[in-house]
């Protein structure tokens, strides 16, 4: 077998739910779990068997959903040339978020899992670039297109996603050449709780994530110890027109790519 289709970013985009989405298709195995980052790893290709067993059914097509993997300068840099080697005939999907949107999202999610420590959001985001890093989404996915052709990257939308939901999974699937499939959209809802699911976890099986908390103490600490992050963190003004500064050139570079007035998402 051979993994078809990733799902590659951007991370806080919905990825989860268009995942979830895809997964509902009969002609569609979807990695468990969905962000494997198996090309994140150095030495992957010693690997590759494991990373086949995660696709537990016989399907025509084969995904997976890892983020990471437009993450750059994060993770490796060579990620797209890993997975070229790989499957040159891989389908990319690339989804995008106005970038503030985005950014806020990711730390929100990043500080509520005791990854980030900094309770002010204007402050993580000027000490830690690869908030803004994952916004700037020409720079993330030109390496891929150049590497695979733009008629192998499909790029989305998460605001259409919202809204249109099922005109953007038809969209996929004709990317992907299968039929289309008319799917329940409120079952691909993945805004889950992390309490919930730490919990859950906890009852069915506390020696588990007991062994699974030693060995992210520090994050786990983190955790149990901070005021949780319930209303949207306020960026300031200056922080704003930091990130659209930032954003701004790869903004543009997107609107040529997709032919989509953005000029929204320049704004403050």
């Amino acid at each position: 077998m051979k993994v078809n289709f990733l799902i590659i970013g951007s991370a806080k985009s919905a990825t989860t739910s268009l995942s979830n989405g895809l997964a509902l298709h009969p002609d569609i195995c979807f990695s468990n779990p969905k962000e494997p980052q198996f090309f994140s790893k150095i030495d992957w290709r010693h690997h590759i068997s494991e990373y086949h067993a995660l696709f537990t059914s016989k399907a025509k097509l084969y995904g997976e959903g890892s983020t990471n993997y437009t993450k750059h300068p994060s993770f490796n840099k060579n990620i797209y040339t890993d997975i070229f080697e790989y499957n040159p005939e891989m389908k990319l999907i690339y989804i995008m978020r106005h970038p503030i949107d985005r950014i806020v999202s990711h730390y929100t999610h990043t500080y509520n899992r005791g990854y980030e420590q900094l309770q002010d959001i204007n402050e993580a985001i000027s000490q830690n670039e690869h908030y803004i890093n994952t916004s700037q989404y020409a720079t993330q996915i030109t390496p891929y297109i150049e590497q695979f052709g733009r008629d192998r990257v499909l790029l989305l939308f998460f605001e259409d996603f919202i809204t249109k939901p099922q005109e953007v999974l038809n969209t996929v699937y004709r990317f992907l050449d299968i039929d289309q499939l008319d799917i329940d959209i409120s079952s691909i809802n993945s805004n889950k709780s992390f309490n919930r699911r730490v919990l859950h976890y906890t009852y069915d099986n506390p020696k588990t994530i007991w062994e699974k908390f030693k060995k992210v103490g520090l994050i786990i600490k983190n955790y149990f110890n901070r005021d949780f992050i319930d209303s949207k963190p306020q960026l300031t003004q200056a922080t704003k027109k930091h990130i659209i500064n930032s954003v701004a050139d790869d903004i543009r570079a997107i609107e040529k790519l997709t032919n989509r007035n953005l000029s929204k998402w320049l704004k403050l």
